[in-house]
């Protein structure tokens, strides 16, 4: 079967819609359809995407390769030259990160890069681009964010803060929202959270303006994220719950985009509210988190996410026979990849840690559980989940 068959296998093999696929991949339906039928030669990025989407175990990028060569195809929707730089920088850094050294130079430039967008030197040039092409452009970007090309998207995301900056309607300030909004992500993805405070504040504001509730779950969610790691529990975890308050009775017949975001700022809270020991709080919050998996698009946030999430909490709490026998029956329904999967391999090897002082569970189950991960995590991603089972 070619690249298209493939593709369609199995996405019916998993029993997800093209419409399913599209908000994993941020690739459009009809583009999806065209590929199946085999009436579009497709990006070596959606056989990425796919793949990891599908837990196709890399059936779908090997099929890539054979049919179309081992090089990402590079033609006006790849990016061109912009692409071949992309490409160029991950290997780079790739191959340059280890959990003994500090930031390696090609993310040091990206970081570089966004703060200079985020903060520039002189008075920032207003940069106009229409709605459409600003909206394809965001598109392409969270492309790149969900299959974990950080270091690359910085060259994209530089040129959209701008167009960011400059925009006023309603609807521009949605997709400003949702490009400081990956801008934040990228840059605690890349270890360096003084900037991505600056890229979450303008990020919420723009969220404001525009009144998109997944745009305010996304902006709130990063501020969450970034009071978690400097150490502020508690305030992450008001943020949270103030954010439900506001959002909970908007959220009827909400978009399922809208209740994945919802979904995740609720995990994100449940962790800092763990580490209060507010026991209360994170079961809660782990529960409004299971309700919008169940309106959520499954491959964007499903309840698999929420148990990776329950996983964390259950050992943040001390309760590492529960985070065990939650990864156990996670496992045993599927076979995580990406960053999904990276999320899930920390879990598991924190349980590991655990069981280390804790004899009372069975550590195989946790051992097997990080040797499925393993197979399906980014290097760079697993680089740093080495670096942090012991903290």
């Amino acid at each position: 079967m070619g690249f298209g068959e493939q593709l369609r296998h199995w996405r019916e093999r998993r029993q997800v819609s093209l419409t399913g696929l599209a908000q994993a991949t941020h690739y459009s339906k009809s583009y999806l359809s065209r590929v199946e039928r085999r009436q579009r030669s497709p990006e070596r990025l959606l056989a990425e995407l796919a793949d990891d989407a599908l837990s196709a175990d890399g059936r779908l990028v090997e099929a890539w390769v054979r049919e179309y060569g081992s090089e990402p195809m590079l033609g006006t929707s790849a990016g061109g030259e912009a692409t071949k730089r992309r490409t160029f920088l991950k290997s780079a850094s790739t191959a340059l990160v280890t959990p003994a050294l500090g930031m390696p130079d090609g993310n040091a430039d990206a970081v570089a890069r966004l703060r200079d967008a985020l903060v520039p030197d002189t008075p920032a040039q207003s940069s106009d681009m229409p709605l459409q092409m600003f909206s394809r452009a965001v598109t392409r970007a969270r492309r790149d964010f969900t299959a974990a090309r950080y270091v690359g998207l910085a060259d994209d995301l530089a040129e959209l803060i701008p167009v960011a900056r400059s925009t006023s309607s309603a609807a521009g300030q949605s997709f400003a929202a949702q490009v400081y909004h990956l801008t934040a992500r990228t840059l605690i993805k890349l270890s360096a959270p003084p900037y991505a405070w600056v890229a979450a504040h303008q990020g919420e504001q723009a969220a404001t303006a525009s009144g998109d509730l997944r745009a305010l779950a996304e902006a709130r969610r990063d501020l969450v994220s970034l009071f978690h790691r400097a150490a502020d529990y508690g305030k992450a975890r008001d943020l949270t719950a103030r954010a439900a308050d506001l959002m909970r009775p908007q959220l009827p017949g909400a978009a399922p985009a809208v209740w994945g975001a919802y979904g995740a700022l609720m995990s994100t809270g449940a962790i800092a509210a763990a580490r209060m020991e507010d026991r209360h709080s994170a079961l809660a919050m782990l529960e409004e988190a299971a309700e919008a998996s169940q309106q959520a698009p499954k491959l964007v946030f499903s309840a698999g996410h929420v148990v990776t999430y329950r996983i964390g909490v259950s050992i943040i709490l001390g309760d590492a026979g529960t985070a065990i026998e939650h990864a156990r029956g996670d496992l045993s329904r599927r076979h995580p990849h990406g960053r999904a999967a990276g999320q899930l391999l920390h879990g598991h090897r924190r349980g590991v840690h655990t069981l280390g002082e804790d004899r009372s569970g069975d550590p195989r189950a946790a051992h097997r559980g990080e040797a499925r991960a393993r197979r399906g995590t980014p290097v760079e991603l697993a680089a740093r989940h080495r670096g942090s089972v012991a903290s």
